[in-house]
């Protein structure tokens, strides 16, 4: 291995260290405010509900919709509310902090810091409490799938998971690059509630929209890889080849926004000067 390989694994390795610090700072915090514990559960499980009576409304007129069974959906639910949960818990406490950063100069801390500036400002505060909507999310999959009487496989799994995991990277890009558009407008904070509307979408198949809008929610706004394409994995109806190209439109998505973040840095002009 030669020196450059093994500078860029020794930084790699300190910024693990460092989220798993950032992780358990946060649930410190969190044990602090057990009130906002139970509120965001409750909060949680209200908005889960809200969000399955349409699907039972729907299929009481009818047993599928476009190829969807009522079962699926629900499962298409839970993921949905994993994938939520999971967001609101890394990803936009920091994104909805962008303003802030580059408008009082807390941005000029740090990039003092010895570590990746964007991983900081992307990953650095973490709202543990989001964590229960994702297990009441797992629930409501697994209950989606045995009422649909889909018992997935671990190849299944495993390609129901990379995607998910490939949803996520491409609708964090999605919402960093939307973000970082703060270097040059200034103020961002009404991007996350564009971004939050959009992610509804997602609470529904990609079959129950028109063409134009399934091209949207596929390659502009990439909400289908971490939500129709995972259950339709764990129904048997994806091949690897879909996980591929899942994958490799994320590696490509953060290859863009590292490129859009230098870009925008190269912009900056500290706020406290």
């Amino acid at each position: 291995m030669s020196t450059h390989d093994r500078t860029w694994w020794h930084k790699q390795w300190r910024h693990l260290r460092l989220w798993r610090r950032f992780f358990a700072q946060a649930v410190v915090r969190e044990t602090h405010f057990r009130a906002h514990f139970l509120t965001t559960l409750l909060v949680g499980l209200v908005q889960l509900g809200l969000g399955i009576v349409p699907t039972l409304l729907l299929f009481g007129f009818t047993s599928e919709v476009g190829g969807w069974s009522r079962a699926e959906v629900i499962a298409l639910v839970g993921v949905f509310q994993i994938v939520t949960g999971l967001m609101a818990t890394f990803v936009a406490p920091n994104l909805n902090r962008m303003t802030t950063y580059l408008t009082e100069g807390e941005l000029d801390g740090v990039l003092l810091r010895p570590v990746s500036s964007q991983f900081y400002l992307t990953l650095r505060w973490i709202n543990v409490a989001e964590l229960t909507n994702v297990a009441s999310g797992v629930a409501v999959l697994v209950i989606g799938l045995v009422q649909a009487d889909l018992a997935p496989g671990a190849g299944q799994v495993v390609q129901a998971v990379v995607l998910v995991g490939s949803g996520l990277v491409l609708l964090t890009a999605v919402w960093s690059a939307m973000s970082f558009l703060a270097f040059w407008l200034q103020s961002v904070n009404p991007i996350g509630f564009v971004f939050l509307s959009l992610m509804e979408a997602g609470r529904y198949p990609l079959v129950f929209f028109p063409v134009a809008v399934r091209t949207f929610l596929t390659f502009a706004f990439p909400v289908a890889f971490a939500t129709t394409f995972p259950v339709r994995a764990l129904a048997g109806d994806l091949g690897w080849g879909t996980v591929a190209v899942g994958v490799g439109f994320a590696v490509v998505a953060m290859l863009l926004v590292r490129l859009l973040w230098r870009r925008g840095l190269l912009t900056y002009s500290s706020a406290s000067s």
